[in-house]
């Protein structure tokens, strides 16, 4: 699954990087059940899977059952194969600077390469936190560290380790790493070069010394915790670009990730991640070209560009289009794409360069919800916007946040008439999430929201209400096909591309995946599903 690895032996491994942990759906929704009463967190979960045989099943799950029975593969798809680019990014990086380091992408199909590593003893292993919501991923990992290497740091930075330190006092930022067990923790939204300095003081064999090292949370016996002077990070972005040739070719083909940006050029009043990253930095386009360049020598068919604005600014986005058509670049590739800064040249220059599916944030269909979140966007650039890209052959997906302050039925009704009129290709409607480090929470009182995360009410909805109007999306809307978010987002598309699943058999799948969700809805009453099964089953016959 994972391909095969020629090990590689050190004298002196200074760290290992490890990437995402599944911890299975089941666990997941056992423990968000039990929270139904009062979050909205299980709903949004239900609203992710199906019922399949009986058990409620997520979207990759029922594709690999169906492949395995109707191919005889037992291809064990899973979104969080492609290369993760922050994995990848703190290789290169610590590479750079002379370090051995080796990576685990994901944890869960690499367990068996990750122990035979471990009993090379290396001096660390640095854990990655993006897109964790609780600590029991980061602490299935530790154990598992600690059983086979008990003399290994264990480092844990990354996004969760940040939300911790920035959203609770130092009281409960320790009971959390207690819970966590690590020896070190780095709060930076960066933290790279804090990693490096880390890595230095860890092969001085005398007396190791983590004091003058900035933005730790560091431990000798995970119950006194030690901090440090907070220094934030601003790491060059052409300096630092990801060095590909560190890699083993088959890790990054066919489908790779790669970003061109770091932040965001909005302030989205829903969103914290501009404030997190800092300002707007840019790879130079001499990078980009070099890196583009390399991919296609490579043999990479499909790309993913994860700048949160990609086209922004306009015109260097023309200018990299312009590029990857000069070169005659044969890979598709995909992004996140605003609507709103466009213009009919655009639209022929994605075309023209190989974009082959676009992720549009859009959020709402409501003029009067886009001007409380923030969007600096209008209703009808939208749909000129979807108009011309399926004019041109590029998928579309369309995000809309359900339950926003201010979001009534009838803003609702608006967004449902928008959704079936532009009918992007895919979609999906997620329940309002309330962090309160968002710019929103600066007007909690103006809209009389409370609460937090997926349990909230404003003076015009709750999570309740906004729950059933999901659902009601799922069951009404006509002409687009709902992409779940739960490991089957719109990066399964070029993922599973590049695994030989065609565009036609992924919308045919979620096509009849979607009849299938919105069965599920009443946990009352689990459905009969073998219809949806053989339908499932012919997709991929036909090419089997």
């Amino acid at each position: 699954m994972g391909g095969t690895y020629k090990m590689a032996r050190y004298d002196n491994l200074d760290c290992i990087i490890i990437g995402y942990n599944d911890i299975g759906f089941q666990v997941v929704e056992n423990n968000l059940r039990k929270m139904q009463a009062y979050s909205g967190t299980y709903r949004q979960l239900k609203t992710n899977s199906v019922y399949f045989r009986g058990v409620r099943t997520p979207y990759m799950d029922v594709l690999n059952q169906i492949l395995k029975e109707t191919t005889g593969q037992d291809r064990h798809f899973h979104v969080c194969e492609l290369p993760s680019l922050g994995v990848s990014y703190l290789k290169s990086f610590l590479r750079k600077r002379q370090f051995k380091v080796e990576i685990i992408n994901f944890f869960n199909y690499e367990k068996d390469r990750l122990l035979d590593l471990l009993v090379q003893s290396p001096s660390a292993v640095a854990i990655t936190t993006t897109f964790y919501v609780d600590n029991s991923p980061i602490i299935d990992i530790i154990n598992f560290v600690r059983h086979h290497s008990p003399q290994t740091k264990i480092i844990v930075g990354g996004p969760h380790i940040y939300n911790i330190c920035s959203g609770y006092d130092s009281k409960t930022q320790h009971l959390n790493f207690k819970r966590i067990g690590a020896d070190i923790y780095v709060y930076d939204s960066q933290g790279e070069t804090t990693l490096s300095y880390i890595l230095r003081e860890l092969r001085n064999q005398k007396k190791q010394n983590f004091s003058d090292i900035p933005n730790l949370i560091y431990t000798f016996d995970n119950n006194t915790f030690h901090r440090t002077k907070r220094m934030i990070e601003s790491n060059d972005m052409d300096e630092n670009s990801v060095e590909w040739r560190y890699f083993r070719r088959e890790f990054y083909t066919p489908t790779t990730q790669t970003r061109t940006a770091r932040s965001c050029a909005f302030k989205c009043s829903f969103c914290q991640y501009p404030v997190v990253a800092g300002p707007l930095n840019f790879t130079s386009l001499k990078v980009v070209e070099d890196e583009l360049k390399m991919f296609h020598a490579s043999g990479v068919k499909n790309i993913i560009f994860i700048d949160d604005t990609f086209n922004v600014p306009l015109r260097r986005f023309k200018e990299i289009c312009r590029m990857m058509i000069r070169y005659k670049f044969d890979f598709n590739w995909f992004s996140y794409f605003r609507c709103s800064h466009s213009d009919d040249e655009t639209f022929d220059l994605m075309r023209d360069s190989g974009c082959k599916g676009v992720f549009l944030g859009i959020e709402s269909g409501d003029q009067t919800i886009l001007n409380n979140m923030n969007k600096f966007a209008k209703i009808d650039k939208y749909k000129y916007g979807i108009h011309k890209l399926k004019e041109r052959g590029i998928t579309t997906f369309v995000s809309i946040i359900v339950g926003f302050p201010g979001e009534t039925e009838e803003t609702l009704r608006n967004t449902i008439n928008f959704l079936e009129e532009s009918s992007p290709a895919f979609y999906r409607a997620e329940l309002y999430y309330y962090a309160k480090k968002t710019p929103i929470h600066k007007h909690a009182e103006k809209h009389g929201l409370i609460g937090e995360g997926y349990s909230w009410k404003h003076n015009s909805m709750d999570w309740k209400v906004a729950s059933n109007m999901v659902e009601l999306m799922y069951k009404t809307i006509r002409g687009s096909v709902v992409l779940p978010s739960y490991m089957f987002y719109f990066w399964a598309i070029p993922y599973l591309m590049g695994k030989g699943i065609s565009l036609e058999q992924i919308t045919g799948f979620t096509s009849i995946a979607q009849e299938m969700l919105v069965q599920s809805f009443n946990n009352d009453k689990i459905p009969e599903t073998s219809e949806q099964e053989r339908r499932l089953a012919s997709i991929f016959r036909k090419s089997s």
